[in-house]
């Protein structure tokens, strides 16, 4: 009896805890479910024309917006965002783009400002800032500066009499030193200023700067004025100056544990960031080979290696510069688990947990294989020996980035793996077919495309594609130019991974296969998104940042002068283009207020009116500005260059020349480039308490009290001093159609001849708006254009009334508007010719749809120039299958 009832007992606390098991299982899937669903993974990728600029040009770009693993056009976010960030770290100009179906076009001109360096140009949507900044699309792009600038720089440093030394040289495009003067520099360490001074250029064009321990590898900033009188900057990265090579070692799944076979992976990287070839030695006792390796270009390789219990172990990395470096073997653990994962087979996914010997207990453990909250497969087994292998099929799972974990039976991980799958049922190939070998000079250029379903023909599966292609001449750029970021990268790669990738694209091959050793190398030596299983029941709150279906303008409504929230203020967002155009909304109780799915052009200006609940206009509005995402220096730091004009110099020169064409024939703004003048007067202050709906002293003329101190009225101290305004029989005339301008007093609208009776003593201030950019936010009051009027505080101080209230003009940043790309055609009926074709991008073509077959043409004209073209498509289709196609063609 006592036997049974213990066999019972045994039996009611097995199933208790199977029970209890699969319920945490169940709960986890549940919530793991709920985040997939309310958390939709946005990504992102950008084509460019090209990827070197000079400033003055324009940088012309797609955007393509995908959901999740599958990769289909998203429809979840209507608006993406596309900033340019400086070498400092600065964003420089942002662009809003509306995106249609997941697509968008558009361009940024390149501001003749631009100090010449490396460039980040990076894209994501208001829903993609709910995850770290290393997800936004980022590439970087060399911008030089031959215009106002031509001034080159070779940066390094020396030693002498052990003290060394910044040593900068200066010349122009000729190669010709810079003449004597005097060169301003700072040293930053963010926005802080830790060192600063003046240098002489000495005789060989160079200056010398002492290195310090507040200069040390900090960013250098130089400003001077070169030959032609023009104020010229540069900026100077200096920390790769004072880094050596280094060596990381990576164990699989994060473990290495102690009498088992671990696979280790290793990164030799170079100052710059960069990877640099190594012959790797693991050493057992510092004395015996344990393993030897040697790494690839990019600097990693990995290795099985057999660790005994107790031995030290150490590496040796011998470097293709000659220098070596030794480091220790992480800590080897005599209890816990490792993985060791297999994708050799073409087929399946192998993966082997390896525990130790104290670990083998016989309870279930868990594979997992999934992808922000979906679980793609999953498996148990009892850890019944020191190895367990699960395997999965390859074609069961998508193409990219997914992890494995390793679970116990509180569903919480012991170890995990990233892996990278290739699914060749996403693979979709492309061909194109020319109508010619070989092209000459000004040939037009036919291109038919042809998607190939390969297995999927005969089905109902349609091939719409959205593609986008680009054509540069490779002797501009080099025989060897490769493109380091693509399509497939993008989102197959950088979007799931965290860190510095060194050319992403080079893991993808042409046939739409991948480096499948080296790839498993990088995502082993390489931060990754994954789930906190710790805090799996925290995933679910609600994120920060919402999806944007449009456009939003928000604020906060207080009591006049008050801290307290106007709570159910009535609201109106008004356009400045048509006053009857508005719309309306409450506040909430805290005084906040929203206009959401708002979609308008770029320098659109609005009114914000605010009533409360009484209807009166005592109310202070404030206006909540959108900022920009913050900025990840380290993502991309690597490839930031020094000295960016010399080492372009025959792409920039040669892109000066063909831009002063386009100049030249009204293709683009001409720009002048005249000599700095430096102005010590201040502008006029106006009054905080101006009434101009744009903003004080935001005129195109101001008067202040200063200039009205000798008149006995105010119409005698205007006339004749205000430009393009007259007076007739006491009413101020625009010249522009000889028109009777409206006069605003203390923000009342009065008649224009009551002029003539303001006492000038009691004026603080006239603003004088004539162009539309001020007029329009009147509306039909602002047509004529308008003298706005300003008394002074406590002189008059019932006018004070009249200033108005509950009213705040606003000038949100809009939809940026697509301009069209120029495209010469040398038919013989064509006035689209250049005299002389040295265009820097061959053909921009962002907006080709594949037919029902999948076919598409589009057509081009090669240039004055011959050489071997190159030719960049990419896209996808409505499956979310990427397609990219590289072709080169020669023109003679």
């Amino acid at each position: 009896m006592k036997s049974s009832r213990n066999l019972l007992l045994l039996l009611i606390t097995l199933t208790a805890a199977l029970t209890t098991q699969a319920q945490q299982l169940e709960k986890s899937q549940k919530i793991l479910n709920e985040y997939a669903n309310n958390h939709p993974q946005e990504k992102l990728h950008m084509q460019t024309d090209r990827n070197v600029y000079a400033v003055g040009e324009t940088i012309w770009y797609k955007l393509y917006s995908v959901i999740g693993m599958e990769n289909r056009l998203s429809v979840l976010s209507n608006v993406a965002y596309i900033e340019l960030i400086n070498p400092a770290g600065k964003i420089v100009d942002q662009k809003i783009n509306a995106l249609y179906a997941g697509v968008a076009v558009g361009e940024m001109a390149l501001a003749d400002s631009l100090v010449e360096g490396s460039y980040r140009l990076r894209a994501y949507t208001n829903w993609m800032r709910n995850n770290d900044e290393d997800y936004f699309f980022e590439k970087v792009i060399n911008i030089g500066n031959v215009r106002s600038d031509n001034i080159e720089t070779k940066s390094t440093t020396i030693t002498e009499n052990g003290q060394e030394f910044y040593v900068i040289q200066l010349a122009n495009v000729s190669g010709a030193a810079m003449p004597k003067t005097k060169i301003s520099y700072e040293f930053k360490d963010g926005e802080k200023v830790v060192d600063r001074g003046r240098e002489d250029i000495d005789q060989e064009g160079r200056i010398k700067i002492k290195v310090n321990d507040k200069n040390k590898g900090k960013l250098l900033f130089l400003s001077f004025t070169n030959p032609d009188k023009r104020k010229v900057q540069k900026t100077i990265s200096t920390k790769s100056f004072f880094s050596e090579n280094s060596i990381q070692a990576f164990p699989e799944g994060g473990h290495l544990i102690a009498d088992e076979l671990n696979r280790i992976a290793f990164k030799a990287i170079n100052p710059q960031g960069k990877g640099i070839k190594a012959k790797i030695y693991i050493l057992a006792n510092n004395t015996d080979t344990a393993a030897t390796l040697e790494t690839n270009s990019l600097g990693m390789a990995s290795v099985p290696c057999y660790l005994n219990k107790g031995t030290s172990y150490t590496v040796q990395a011998h470097f293709a510069d000659n220098t070596q470096k030794t480091i220790n073997l992480p800590a080897i653990e005599n209890s816990g688990y490792s993985i060791s994962v297999n994708q050799s087979s073409p087929a399946k996914i192998f993966a082997q947990v390896n525990i130790s010997q104290d670990k083998v207990n016989n309870e279930e453990v868990y594979f997992v294989l999934h992808h922000l909250g979906n679980i793609y497969y999953i498996a148990k087994q009892k850890a019944s020996n020191k190895n367990v292998l699960f395997s999965i099929g390859k074609d069961k799972v998508p193409t990219g980035v997914m992890t494995i974990s390793i679970m116990n039976k509180d569903f919480l991980p012991l170890v995990e793996r990233v892996i990278f799958n290739l699914n060749n049922n996403r693979i979709m190939p492309l061909t194109i077919e020319q109508d010619k070998d070989s092209y000459g000079k000004r040939s037009k250029v036919t291109n038919n495309l042809t998607l190939d379903l390969g297995s999927s023909a005969g089905t109902d599966t349609a091939t719409l594609a959205s593609l986008s292609a680009s054509v540069i001449n490779l002797t501009k750029y080099g025989k060897d130019l490769s493109d380091d970021v693509s399509i497939l990268s993008s989102l197959y790669l950088n979007a799931d991974l965290k860190g510095f990738i060194e050319k992403p694209a080079y893991y993808f091959n042409a046939d739409g296969t991948v480096k499948t050793q080296e790839l498993d190398d990088l995502l082993l030596t390489q931060g990754w998104r994954k789930i906190d299983w710790k805090q799996l029941d925290s995933l679910n709150n609600t994120p920060m940042y919402p999806i944007e279906k449009g456009l939003r303008v928000t604020g906060m409504v207080k009591k006049l002068g008050r801290k307290a929230p106007a709570a159910n203020a009535k609201v109106q967002l008004i356009s400045t283009k048509n006053f009857m155009d508005y719309l309306d909304t409450t506040a909430n109780a805290k005084g906040e207020f929203e206009f959401d799915k708002l979609l308008f052009p770029d320098s659109v200006k609005f009114l914000v009116s605010a009533q409360d609940e009484k209807g009166k206009k005592n109310i202070d509005i404030t206006y909540n500005k959108p900022s920009p995402a913050d900025v990840n220096l380290a993502k991309n730091d690597p490839l930031i260059q020094n000295d960016v004009n010399a080492s372009f110099r025959e792409q920039l020169l040669a892109g000066k020349r063909f831009y002063q064409q386009l100049e030249s024939k009204g293709l683009m703004d001409k720009v002048t480039e005249i000599e700095e003048v430096v102005v010590t007067v201040q502008r006029p202050k106006v009054p905080d308490n101006s009434t101009n709906l744009n903003g004080p002293g935001n005129a195109d003329q101001v008067i202040t009290a200063d200039d009205l101190s000798t008149c006995t009225t105010l119409e005698m101290c205007l006339a004749g001093r205000l430009m393009g305004v007259v007076f007739q029989g006491g009413k101020p005339m625009n010249t522009r159609g000889n028109v009777e301008m409206q006069v605003v007093l203390d923000g009342m609208y009065v008649e224009s001849d009551m002029l003539s009776s303001i006492n000038p003593q009691d004026v603080a201030s006239v603003e004088v708006l004539r162009n539309i950019n001020y007029t329009s936010i009147y509306g039909s009051y602002g047509g004529n254009g308008l003298i706005v009027i300003t008394s002074k505080t406590g002189r008059d101080a019932s006018r004070g009334d009249f200033r108005p209230r509950g009213l705040l003009a606003i000038q949100p940043k809009g939809i940026s508007l697509m301009k069209e790309y120029y495209k010469p055609e040398y038919d013989v009926d064509s006035n689209k010719q250049f005299d002389q074709d040295l265009r820097m991008t061959i053909h921009w073509e962002p907006g080709i749809v594949t037919d029902d077959h999948g076919k598409a043409s589009f057509n081009f004209f090669t240039s004055d120039e011959i050489g071997t073209y190159r030719m960049i498509i990419e896209g996808l289709d409505v499956e979310g299958r990427l397609i990219r196609k590289v072709i080169d063609f020669e023109v003679k």
